[in-house]
Formats: C-alpha cells, structure tokens, sequence
C-alpha cells in the first residue's frame, strides 16, 4: 500500500474509529488499517506527516524573525544614513556663515544717491535660515537614532542651544518645547549685524559649537554604518568578525 494513499483526512478517520461501537475488530481497525500497520507503511505515514508539519510551522517561524531582523536592521541603517547626512548638512551651513565674503559690507546707493557701507542682510537671514533648517532635520532624525552615542551627542546639541536661548531670541530665533528652532527673518533682518555676526561666524560661536557637535555625531552616525555593515559576520571558523577599515572608509 502506498504511503500518499494516505492524508490527515484518512488519518482523522483512522482515529475516529477507536471510539466506533463497531464489532467488525475489537480495536476498531479495519483489516486494511492493520496491514499497513503491520508492514510499517502506517509508521513511515505518521513520521512524513508530522516532520513536515513541524518543519513547515519552523520555517514559517524562523521566516518571521528573519524578517523581523532585517526590517529591524534597515531601520536602523535608514535612520544612521539620515543623521549622517543631516549633520553633514548642518556642518556645511554653520561654515557658510563663517565666510569672511558673507559679513563683508558692500556699497548700496540710495534713490537720493546717497553712497553707504551696509551688510547684505537677504544673504544673511537665507544662510541662517538654512542653519536653522539642517539644525531641526539632525533633531528630528537624531531622536529616531538607536545608537546611544548618536543620542548622546544630540542631546548634547540641543542642551547647548537651549542655553543660548536668550541669546538667539535677541535676532529673532527661538527654541521650541520639541527643541527646534524658528527664526523670524524679519527680526533677524533688523538685528545689529555685528551681534548676529558674533552668534554664527566667530570662534567659539553658538554656531561654530553647534558645527563641532554635529561633526561628532557624524562620526557617531559612520560609525553605527560601519557596525551594521558588518552585523552578524563570522569567520569560516564561526569567530565574530568587525573590521572597521576598507567597510567604514565607504561611508565617508
């Protein structure tokens, strides 16, 4: 008899018949039934139907956690790519605000042809604005980060800034309760140039401060790639291998 003859409904029946009040055998087996199970047919049915149930039920398991760590794991590259790139965005900006070319006065002739020295404040308050935009992009995707070094560092900014609130509300730019900052143009406009000046472009400026700390989470975001690049590598002789050189290089 063959084996495939036989399926979890004939199997259901095969059972089922134990508790029949039939007289026909006094197990309740039919003679078919015990000749299979005589000759091992019957064995060999019920290991095929429950290994493969079983492998099936692990397979479908192991199938979710697999797929569960690398959704996990790609999050987790997504959100270190974004802080990196986020921080290298604010790292430009602060540094187009240290451009001596930026706080340069140029000559403006007025309708009455009056000749005057003044700062060109629509440059100014476009290079500011865009500190502020990187500045609140690195916040936002800093808090998402899953490395502690990344929230660190960020923590670290926005501390910073939060401590130089008053300073930054005298030209026209505020801190918010979600840590991100607004600027009013119009006030930052109609600022004294100089002070703007000593808020963004000297050394050991708020902006220039803001800069370093965002280059440290830079380091922090290349490195958290690096790491998960190399997530789960072993040797052929099952040793854990990290090897931060040629895999960090490519991120930088």
């Amino acid at each position: 008899m063959s084996i495939n003859a036989y399926n979890a409904s004939s199997i259901s029946a095969l059972f089922s018949g134990l508790n029949s009040s039939q007289t026909t055998s006094s197990y309740g087996i039919d003679f078919t039934t015990y000749n299979s199970i005589k000759n091992g047919s019957y064995s060999k049915l019920m290991k095929k139907y429950y290994s493969n149930k079983t492998a099936s039920e692990s397979d479908s398991i192991s199938g979710s956690k697999n797929s569960a760590s690398v959704k996990s794991t790609d999050a987790q590259k997504n959100n270190a790519t974004r802080n990196r790139d986020n921080a290298a965005a604010l790292v430009d900006s602060a540094s187009e605000l240290k451009k001596t070319s930026l706080w340069t006065k140029t000559e403006k002739t007025d309708k009455d042809g009056n000749t005057t020295k003044t700062y060109d404040t629509d440059k100014i308050a476009k290079a500011v604005s865009a500190f502020v935009k990187d500045y609140n992009s690195l916040v936002s995707s800093s808090a998402d980060s899953s490395s502690r070094y990344v929230l660190n560092s960020a923590s670290n900014m926005v501390s910073y800034t939060k401590a130089n609130a008053d300073l930054l509300k005298k030209i026209g730019i505020s801190v918010g309760s979600d840590n991100k900052l607004t600027v009013d143009e119009d006030k930052l406009k109609s600022s004294d140039m100089t002070v703007v000046r000593s808020v963004f472009k000297d050394a050991g400026s708020y902006g220039q401060t803001v800069s370093g700390k965002a280059s440290t989470i830079y380091g922090n975001a290349v490195s958290q790639l690096s790491e998960l690049a190399t997530k789960n590598s072993y040797t052929s002789d099952g040793l854990y291998s990290y090897v931060s050189g040629s895999t960090y290089n490519q991120y930088t």
